[in-house]
C-alpha cells in the first residue's frame, strides 16, 4: 500500500504514514489505548494497539487490549475506510471466565499468506482463579478470511512470555520468539528459544534454543523482534544483541556486538540490510539505528537516534522509519527533550524519524 503503519497507543489507534512522501495520512481509531493489566475487567485487561500488519486485501490487523485482534479496512476506495470491521477474541477459559478477564493484551502477530492464517500472541496471561498467578503464554491461530474464525491455540509451558511471529514463505512455517525464565540465583530455568510452527497442524516442530551466556556473556532470557533476510538469514533480537542464525537449522552465523538488539527489527530488501535500534558501544552509550549487511551478516554502521525504536523501511525509496518516544516528564517539560525529534524543532511531542542513504540527499 506504500504506507507505514504504527501502533500509537497514546492516540488509541494505528497511525498511517505515506511512506513514499513521508507525510502523515490518517489514523484508525477505537482501540484500547494505555489501559492497565491484571484487574479482571475488560478495561483493566491490557493496553493496545500492539503488533500491526496489513494483508494483501488491504485489511489491517492489530493486537489490542482485552485479548482482542482488531480487523480494520484500510482500502482508500472502500466505504468502510479506516473503520474497524471485526473484533476477534483470543481469550481462553484458563484466563477468561466470561465474567472476569485476565488473558491480557493480544500482542504481536504474523500472517501466513499461503493458508490465510494470522498467528497472534498473548504474552502474559494470568489464571482466572485467585490469586491470578501467571499461566503459560499462548498464541492463537485465526482465519484471515471472513468470518475470521479462531482455528486453535498453542501454549508454551515454562516460557517467560511470547514475542514476534514471523512467516517464512520458503519453508511455509511461522517462527516465534519465546523468552525464557530465570529462577533463584539467576539460574536459567528455560532458555531463550525460537519456535518453528506448522500453521495447519498448529504444532511446534522445532525449537532453536539460544544460550545467552555463551553468545553474549550475559545471564539473560530475553528476546523480542525477528526478521528474515536474504539466503534464509534470520536476525533475532535476543540476549540484548542482534543475533543472526540460519533459518533452516538454527545454526549461529554471527553475533553483532556494536549495537544492542532493541525491540522490533526489520529487513529491507531494497538495500539488503537489517535494521535494529539499541545502544551503541560508545561511552556513554547512545541510542542508535544499527545497520547490518544481511548477506554477509556483518555490522556496517550506527546512526544516533536518541529515544528511537522499532525500525521499518520502505524498499522503493530505502527510507527507514523509527518511532521516537518521549516520556510524560519530557512532555511536561519540553525544554528537557534531547530526542532525535528535538534536532528538528519538535520538543515534547515525539515524532517519526526518517533516515535515508547519504547519496540520496
Amino acid at each position: 500500500t506504500e504506507r507505514y503503519y504504527l501502533a500509537d497507543r497514546s492516540n488509541f489507534g494505528v497511525d498511517i504514514i505515506d511512506a513514499e512522501n513521508d507525510v502523515y495520512v490518517a489514523r484508525v481509531t477505537g482501540m484500547a489505548g494505555p489501559l492497565p493489566s491484571g484487574g479482571g475487567t475488560s478495561n483493566t485487561n491490557g493496553g493496545g494497539p500492539n503488533g500491526v500488519l496489513v494483508t494483501p486485501n488491504r485489511q489491517l490487523w492489530a493486537g489490542d487490549g482485552n485479548s482482542t485482534a482488531q480487523v480494520a479496512d484500510i482500502d482508500r476506495h472502500s466505504p468502510r475506510y479506516l473503520q474497524i470491521i471485526q473484533s476477534v477474541s483470543t481469550a481462553i477459559p484458563a484466563c477468561d471466565s466470561g465474567a472476569t478477564h485476565y488473558c491480557g493484551r493480544a500482542d504481536e502477530l504474523g500472517y501466513d499468506p499461503r493458508h490465510h492464517i494470522i498467528l497472534i500472541a498473548n504474552n502474559a496471561p494470568l489464571s482466572v482463579d485467585a490469586p491470578h498467578a501467571p499461566i503459560d503464554p499462548y498464541a492463537t491461530f485465526i482465519s484471515a478470511v471472513p468470518p475470521y474464525t479462531v482455528l486453535g491455540h498453542i501454549s508454551f509451558p515454562g516460557a517467560g512470555g511470547l514475542e514476534q511471529p514471523l512467516w517464512d514463505s520458503e519453508i511455509h512455517r511461522f517462527f516465534l520468539t519465546v523468552p525464557g525464565k530465570l529462577g533463584a540465583g539467576n539460574a536459567v530455568l528455560t532458555p531463550v528459544s525460537i519456535a518453528v510452527i506448522n500453521p495447519t497442524s498448529m504444532l511446534v516442530e522445532k525449537m532453536y534454543a539460544l544460550n545467552c551466556q555463551s553468545l553474549t556473556g550475559t545471564t539473560s532470557v530475553s528476546t523480542t523482534g525477528i526478521a528474515l533476510g536474504a539466503f534464509q538469514h534470520l536476525l533475532v533480537s535476543a540476549c540484548g544483541k542482534p543475533i543472526i542464525l540460519n533459518a533452516l537449522n538454527g545454526h549461529l552465523i554471527n553475533v553483532i556486538n556494536q549495537v544492542g538488539g532493541g525491540d522490533e527489527v526489520w529487513y529491507n530488501p531494497g538495500d539488503g540490510r537489517f535494521y535494529v535500534t539499541g545502544a551503541d558501544t560508545s561511552t556513554a552509550p547512545v541510542q542508535s539505528l544499527g545497520v547490518i549487511d544481511a548477506e554477509t551478516s556483518t555490522w556496517l554502521q550506527n546512526l544516533p537516534d536518541v529515544r528511537g525504536k522499532n525500525p521499518a523501511a520502505f524498499a522503493e525509496t530505502n527510507h527507514i522509519f523509527t518511532a521516537v518516544q518521549i516520556t510524560a516528564a519530557i512532555a511536561a517539560a519540553p525544554a528537557t527533550d534531547n530526542s532525535t525529534c528535538s534536532t528538528f524543532g519538535f520538543k515534547g511531542t515525539g515524532c517519526i524519524a526518517v533516515f535515508t542513504h547519504s547519496d540520496e540527499r
